[in-house]
């Protein structure tokens, strides 16, 4: 997930980007239609509860023409409420303004070369809805059942007003409104420099440092779901190891008597807590099973290990002999992670509020044998198996390398940012040559009862 969230702006790079909703729709093969789709328009609402909400240059513009732009725009991410009159209405009234400018510099005038192309791109598109929609659903994948099932998502997308030649209007709206947003931003500098750069990079590890710095079981939930820390906390080393191959019964036999002593333990706590007398004699009984005890435990482990005794003690021999850690990992390790070059380079982070982990793998990673880069654990079972770790190295706190993926990121905002600024300044600069004419109290009373 990178750093930077879609941004609302109204103004040319919105307009681009919501011109051709049916366009994006069946370029990238997006849902088919649910039920819900197919039904029947509603009857036409009473005039008051189709109010104008705004004119522009003299024409009305109805709720039920703004419903469909704050669809559009719940779609696209731009608004997160479909209450959001307001910004339908502005965003209207911008796109307004925009398709007048386009036309009164020919900028929706184009070539036979462009037209050819924009023929083929729509059809393109055509094809490739047609297509999802036959795969979505087709039921007998016979000739007969495809051409069938095509001709019924013509109908379907012909009902909803779309073909050819709407995308064909849809992709001539978006290379006009391209056109526009590049007359506007020649000559200007748009591009972000490193000062900016580095100071969004500095804003942001400062944040994550806030975040994150004693707080390492919500940096680990976030970074297991795909989040981005550009502040690396600190207490973190890079920790290498080897998976033995261990054998399945005996490792089963250790974790059964690892749950059987938690829940033996878990037992005598609430019994501790419970009340002294009881009704029920049963209550008092004495168990019909030997509870698992810590020696029990500890003889399940024992048993795990000496079976897998000699390979744990050549890999100590050979480390003994100077062999590398990765070499031995190669031969003896199962962790299909460490067979990853980059982590096998890197290491896992580990820390000793660690989640990520098998708790008996975090534990082991800050053990007695692990006080400094090279130290290799003694054998530690977990839930995995047995594993032998070695302590590659600290990883320092503070904020993280700027990328060449972050820098990325960065200019994009940075250069959209400025982008945006300069269309909305022309936008207001073009909109007074236009009567626009707000009913805020229509607005305000769709809003609510929505």
């Amino acid at each position: 997930m990178k750093k930077f969230a879609r941004i609302l702006a109204l103004a040319l790079a919105m307009m681009l980007a919501l011109s051709c909703a049916f366009a994006e729709q069946t370029a990238d093969a997006t849902q088919a239609p649910d039920a819900a789709e197919t039904q029947a328009p509603a009857e036409e609402t009473a005039e008051d509860e189709n109010p104008v909400l705004f004119s522009f240059d003299g024409k009305e513009f109805r709720r039920d023409e703004v419903d469909v732009v704050i669809q559009n725009l719940l779609n696209g991410g731009y608004i997160s409420s479909a209450k959001d009159y307001a910004t339908a209405v502005e965003y209207m009234i911008q796109n307004e303004i925009i398709e007048h400018e386009i036309a009164q510099q020919g900028m929706d005038q184009f070539t036979e070369e462009e037209l050819a192309a924009f023929q083929t791109e729509a059809q393109t598109q055509w094809d490739s809805a047609l297509d999802y929609y036959v795969s979505y659903f087709l039921t007998e994948d016979t000739d007969e059942a495809r051409a069938a099932t095509r001709t019924a998502g013509e109908e379907y997308y012909a009902a909803q007003g779309y073909g050819v030649e709407t995308l064909v209007d849809s992709l001539k709206m978006q290379a006009a409104y391209q056109k526009l947003q590049d007359a506007v931003l020649e000559g200007q500098a748009v591009a972000p420099t490193e000062d900016e750069i580095q100071e969004v990079f500095n804003q942001y590890a400062e944040k994550d440092k806030e975040s994150y710095e004693n707080n390492i079981y919500t940096y680990e939930l976030y970074m297991n779901y795909g989040a981005e820390s550009w502040y690396q906390p600190s207490g973190y080393r890079a920790v290498l190891h080897i998976l033995l191959d261990t054998d399945q019964e005996l490792l089963d036999a250790y974790e059964n008597a690892v749950a059987s002593y938690e829940e033996t333990i878990s037992g005598e706590t609430e019994a501790t807590t419970a009340p002294t007398e009881s009704a029920d004699p049963a209550a008092t009984a004495e168990p019909t099973e030997k509870p698992v005890t810590k020696e029990d435990v500890e003889a399940a482990r024992e048993a795990l290990l000496a079976h897998h005794q000699k390979e744990i003690d050549d890999i100590y021999a050979r480390l003994e002999k100077g062999e590398s850690f990765e070499s031995l990992i190669a031969v003896y390790g199962t962790d299909p992670g460490m067979q990853d070059e980059e982590t096998l380079k890197t290491g896992y982070p580990v820390h000793k509020d660690s989640i990520r982990y098998d708790s008996a793998f975090t534990v082991g990673a800050f053990s007695e044998k692990m006080q400094k880069p090279g130290d290799v654990s003694d054998p530690v079972v977990g839930s995995y198996g047995i594993h032998i770790l070695y302590y590659l190295r600290d990883i320092p706190a503070g904020a993280v390398e700027l990328s060449d993926d972050i820098r990325t990121q960065i200019t994009d905002y940075l250069t959209n940012s400025k982008t945006n600024e300069l269309c909305n300044e022309a936008i207001e600069q073009w909109r007074t040559k236009h009567e626009v004419l707000y009913n805020e109290e229509a607005i305000a009373a769709v809003s609510a009862a929505n």
